[in-house]
């Protein structure tokens, strides 16, 4: 009997503390890597512009010129150390900023999901698990975490749009009129502000408020006008960012080279390798069935925002995969090319989330008949589920299910700490760190530079370098914001 204590206090504490090391640890060399982060492309093109028409000046000229999204531009001009003329003053600590909130909205978000039914370690936990696994699969930890100009179009407005998600559950939980109201005006400003950040977060709150705001009209035969009101304003947002005439400039330098249908064929594809990829190694679905017996008992709560969200399965059925083939639609018929790795970051993002909030509802409506008390999975099961995730993350660096991308699938965590611990991100830094020496040296120049390439760069950390095309436009940026005539490295 005292064996049989002793081993459950562990199952209740052992495990979770257990469990959150782990998410720790899946987090540690993304954090360490900050320090060895550098600007690329975009960065010193904003940079540039930056001294053309100043701070705020550029604000307008990008909105009349470039782009639509509102939100990314102002952080550019005003948030980027590389638009104050720095190589890599405060660009590592941005870094680092953005992703600790990544494990910060999580928990904010799991809070106003479940208020009052699991300690606050429990939901770090959580938060810790649903980083982790974002972590391990995200496809490019460069474009997400260490490229600031991506960073602040595609992370930033993702979390802002889970952070919207959050102040929704806030309002359904609330007790007044009042505090209903605030938390929806709190929801609102934060989708505005999301939706100025890139067309995917915009799409996915359209599409998502849009048709919640639909059918629950619909349900309860009348029209709810608080919902109305929030669907219009992401409307009114989704055409301030898409209407701009610095997107219309923009696609006049896209060629328009796939149809309607080729590029709607193409996207429904993309859809489906991207979720082949996500599902191919087991650990979601794994973790997935490890989750039901919590799911059960949190069924038959009425007020519970998770619930009341849940109250649609086939409504979240149907939005993951339309969400996911409208915006790669839109990616293949204004460029022919399918959505770049940052954009796909946030797609899976947004998976993840929409993933076991789906499974939860269809599980929640097949349980609702159910007179059980609880749901207890077999002990072997537990084991062969926690194995094989322990498993596939051991020899993720070794092995990969499926893909057509040669680094589908592969753990991005076990190649963070390779690129840390084996000093390839050290070398790069170093490497970078002695071209800027040289070019400030030279000063101001008309020469024409040429520069030695990155060697062994490290996979988590560069997005992009120098070609060796001068006339290449990150090159041309390069060479400008150092002021130089041209800038390249050798030809092989």
């Amino acid at each position: 009997m005292r064996f049989a204590l002793i081993h459950s206090r562990f199952i209740r504490s052992g495990v979770p503390a257990l469990v959150g090391l782990m998410g720790i640890l899946c987090l540690l060399p993304f954090v360490a890597l900050c320090w060895y982060a550098h600007p690329s492309a975009d960065d010193f093109l904003t940079a540039n512009e930056v001294r053309k028409y100043g701070h705020w000046g550029y604000i307008p000229f990008m909105y009349l010129n470039w782009t639509g999204r509102y939100t990314s531009t102002v952080l550019w001009g005003l948030l980027n150390p590389v638009s104050y003329g720095n190589t890599t003053e405060g660009y590592g600590l941005v870094c680092l900023l953005l992703i600790l909130a990544l494990p910060v909205v999580l928990y904010v978000l799991l809070q106003a999901l479940l208020p009052g039914q699991f300690r606050r370690f429990t939901l770090w936990v959580s938060s810790g698990v649903l980083t982790a696994l974002f972590l391990v699969q995200m496809p490019s930890p460069a474009e997400g975490f260490y490229w600031i100009t991506s960073t602040y179009n595609y992370l930033l407005p993702a979390l802002l749009t889970l952070l919207a998600l959050a102040a929704l559950a806030r309002r359904a939980a609330a007790a007044t009129p009042a505090a209903r109201r605030r938390w929806l005006v709190a929801a609102g400003v934060l989708a505005v502000l999301a939706i100025g950040g890139n067309e995917t977060n915009a799409l996915v709150l359209a599409l998502g408020v849009g048709g919640f705001t639909a059918l629950r009209s619909l349900q309860r035969r009348r029209i709810e006008w608080e919902y109305v009101g929030l669907s219009a304003a992401i409307a009114l947002a989704c055409a301030a960012a898409f209407l701009a005439p610095g997107n219309f400039a923009r696609l006049d330098q896209s060629a328009h080279a796939s149809s309607v249908l080729e590029a709607a064929d193409k996207a429904a594809l993309s859809a489906y390798r991207g979720l082949v990829n996500w599902l191919g190694n087991g650990v979601v679905l794994a973790l997935t069935v490890l989750l039901l017996p919590v799911g059960f008992r949190l069924r038959n709560l009425p007020n519970l925002p998770l619930n009341q969200l849940a109250q649609n399965p086939l409504f979240i059925t149907l939005l993951i995969p339309v969400s996911l083939i409208l915006v790669q639609f839109l990616a293949w018929w204004a460029t022919n090319q399918p959505m770049p790795a940052r954009s796909r970051n946030v797609l899976y993002l947004f998976f993840l989330i929409g993933w076991f909030l789906n499974a939860y509802a269809w599980a929640r409506y097949f349980w609702r008949n159910s007179t059980r008390g609880t749901l207890r999975l077999p002990g072997y099961a537990q084991a062969a589920l926690i194995g094989w995730i322990v498993v596939v993350f051991a020899l993720g660096h070794t092995r990969k299910m499926r893909g057509r991308e040669p680094h589908d699938n592969l753990n991005n965590v076990l190649v963070a700490y390779q690129d840390w611990l084996n000093g390839a991100a050290a070398r790069y830094d170093a490497q970078l760190t002695a071209r800027y020496q040289v070019l400030k040296a030279k000063g101001w120049s008309s020469e024409h530079v040429v520069v030695e390439p990155l060697q062994d760069p490290p996979r988590t950390l560069l997005f992009g370098d120098i070609t060796p095309d001068v006339n290449d436009w990150s090159n041309l940026a390069y060479a400008e914001f150092f002021g130089q005539k041209s800038i390249r490295v050798p030809a092989n």
